[in-house]
């Protein structure tokens, strides 16, 4: 039998908050309402896909005294309709100030696992939510773990879409190897579109021409209907590369200092290019990355596009002839 009212408070950015998607959905199964404490643009977002019925906005001024440690009486009105609260956070002393306000439980989840553990945050999340009695091990599955709303749209569509840009400049693969990408799709006869993020401006600089369509979209909701209009996408490790694998798309993402066996994707057609490397993965413990990146540097755009057309090709239901570059595919 579901319970009533739980609540979940998120201070994270996009992609990490995606990859809690498909334990939000179990979570479903147990609860008739669930509401989400976060930033309001990913609010709104998780609000739109159905997932919870409600959302706060975590930069609020009454939420802030939350996390001060000087409660505030609307934090504490708006706690008090919950039976049960899932905290993203790395503090404990944020789960007492909480304790201080309700006397509910409390699901407190590190936001990343260890960084020694190779396990995926979307499995790593499921299974501290069996540990804390909120789910059944048994809603943990290996493979489906995806958040599919197309439903079917758009999977014909010739436009692919392309994000070379990042939440850390160390995870781009280089602008020249995208272009080189876009020229090859659109020998084969595809529609290339670049989509990119308010902070990438120096990037819609050097993507400007009369000829190429490019796309600075800082609203989720505008960003999630452009990925729901096209066909395919290829970026990076990226906030947008999440979404666009929980809406459903063929999606090829770049993957460069990051481990994919911690951040990559989640969907149903997702292809990660990363070369095998003797070192490992290093955005998670050093500063910046060394100085030629061989994650970055030894990825191309013949491996790229090869990724893609494989996913790109089942989907479509078609293939690709004609063009040299889906022959350097094969």
């Amino acid at each position: 039998m579901a319970n009533k009212n739980l609540l979940i408070i998120h201070p994270g950015a996009l992609g990490d908050f995606i990859l809690i998607f498909p334990a939000v959905s179990q979570l479903h199964k147990y609860y008739d309402g669930i509401d989400v404490l976060c930033q309001s643009g990913l609010g709104k977002l998780v609000r739109s896909l159905g997932l919870v019925e409600n959302w706060h906005p975590i930069e609020s001024a009454h939420v802030a005294t939350l996390f001060s440690g000087t409660i505030g009486p609307k934090i504490k009105t708006l706690l008090a309709p919950y039976a049960k609260i899932i905290l993203f956070s790395r503090s404990p002393e944020l789960e007492q100030t909480i304790h201080q306000i309700t006397t509910k439980p409390v699901c407190r989840i590190t936001p990343k696992p260890p960084i020694n553990e190779p396990i995926h945050l979307t499995k790593f999340v499921l299974e501290n939510l069996i540990n804390c009695g909120l789910i059944k091990k048994t809603d943990v599955v290996a493979e489906g773990l995806s958040l599919d709303s197309r439903r079917g749209e758009n999977q014909s569509s010739d436009k692919i879409l392309l994000h070379p840009g990042a939440g850390s400049f160390r995870k781009r693969w280089p602008l020249s190897d995208f272009l080189e990408v876009a020229a090859m799709l659109e020998a084969d006869g595809l529609k290339t579109e670049f989509v990119l993020g308010p902070a990438e401006a120096d990037l819609a600089n050097e993507l400007q021409q009369p000829d190429r369509t490019v796309h600075v979209l800082s609203d989720l909701l505008e960003l999630t209907a452009l990925l729901k209009s096209a066909g395919g996408y290829i970026g990076n490790d990226s906030g947008a590369s999440h979404l666009a694998a929980v809406l459903g798309l063929p999606v090829t993402v770049i993957f460069g200092p990051a481990d994919p066996k911690r951040w990559a994707p989640v969907g149903r057609k997702v292809a990660i290019v990363r070369p095998e490397l003797d070192c490992r993965p290093c955005f998670e413990t050093e500063k910046a990355n060394c100085g030629d990146p061989d994650c970055l540097g030894k990825t191309t755009p013949e491996q790229v596009i090869r990724a893609f057309y494989r996913l790109f090709a089942t989907e479509s239901h078609r293939s690709f002839r004609p063009g040299a570059s889906q022959n350097d595919a094969q």
